[in-house]
């Protein structure tokens, strides 16, 4: 139910981002408008509350810069604004494989027809599924307001309270993908058997000659947005294909180490904790089994 009797709301519909970014200067309590499911997902959730709405909303659907892709030999540059589907409509030969299927696997149809990814990172209140997939490949996020700009990281963009660290004035306007090729991706989505937010997983590598020469992983669902231990890809790098077992057990027990600091020890913080080592172990004995394939 939407709060509109005790006040008027006002929608602005700006068609230039320059436009966009001034107008968001001088309303800077807005609320920026794109697909609207996560709206549509509080008006739904049957708490009997009105659903407070900002005086002000402005819609970035007109906004051009926000709703397109441009692609350069090493880059997609996606805009904000674009819904899922309209992404996903350049194949799996385009997107990043760990990306197309992580996008495919959001919600339904229905929804990945409204849901944007400039929404799926930027929500306040739940962890977008698509952050785990864009931190492996090293996506950058462009933020800007009238008078700046800059580029971040999945990791820099989120604060020490992990809400999106935008500063007064700046919205996410793009997202740059690398066009890396990758000889191995895996995304997994693995639902909490205690109700609450799932766990997400998704780790590329590549090992063009037997050996490990780049390998990255992100677990999503954690007390942080993203969780990527850098320290342990370091360790794979250069390794010799198949991974030997005693080097898999030592890896998992460093990141078993560094998960107790992500981690409490209610029972979904141990299921949660368990489920990461699982996973990343699924990752290293899949690559294992790839690399024999292509010998």
């Amino acid at each position: 139910m939407l709060e509109s009797a005790a006040k008027e709301v006002r929608v602005f519909r700006p068609k230039s981002l320059g436009g966009t970014l001034r107008l968001y200067t001088r309303n800077p309590g807005a609320l920026l408008y794109a697909g609207g499911t996560e709206i549509a997902r509080e008006a739904q959730c049957g708490s009997g509350r009105p659903l407070a709405i900002p005086q002000r909303v402005i819609y970035l659907g007109n906004v051009q810069e926000l709703n397109r892709i441009s692609r350069s030999q090493r880059y997609l540059d996606i805009g904000s604004a674009l819904d899922l589907s309209r992404i996903l409509k350049l194949g799996r030969n385009v997107l990043p494989p760990v990306l197309f299927e992580t996008l495919s696997g959001i919600a339904t149809p229905a929804v990945r027809n409204l849901a944007t990814l400039g929404g799926n990172i930027a929500l306040r209140s739940c962890r977008g599924d698509c952050l785990p997939a864009l931190n492996v490949i090293d996506a950058q996020l462009e933020l800007r307001t009238a008078g700046s700009t800059r580029w971040v990281g999945l990791e820099e963009f989120f604060d020490r309270s992990s809400l999106p660290g935008l500063r007064p004035g700046e919205i996410l306007t793009r997202i740059r993908v690398p066009l890396e090729e990758w000889d191995f991706a895996l995304f997994r989505k693995v639902g909490d058997r205690f109700g609450t937010t799932a766990l997400s997983f998704a780790g590329v590598a590549r090992f063009p000659k037997g050996n490990i020469e780049t390998l990255h992983f992100c677990i999503g669902g954690l007390d942080r947005p993203v969780f990527r231990m850098v320290s342990l890809e370091t360790r794979l790098k250069n390794s010799s294909l198949p991974v030997p077992s005693k080097l898999i057990d030592a890896l998992l027990r460093d990141l078993e180490d560094a998960l107790s600091d992500q981690v409490d020890d209610t029972p979904t913080g141990i299921y949660r904790r368990a489920t990461s080592l699982r996973l990343f172990r699924w990752f290293l004995e899949k690559i294992n089994t790839r690399s024999l394939e292509m010998l």
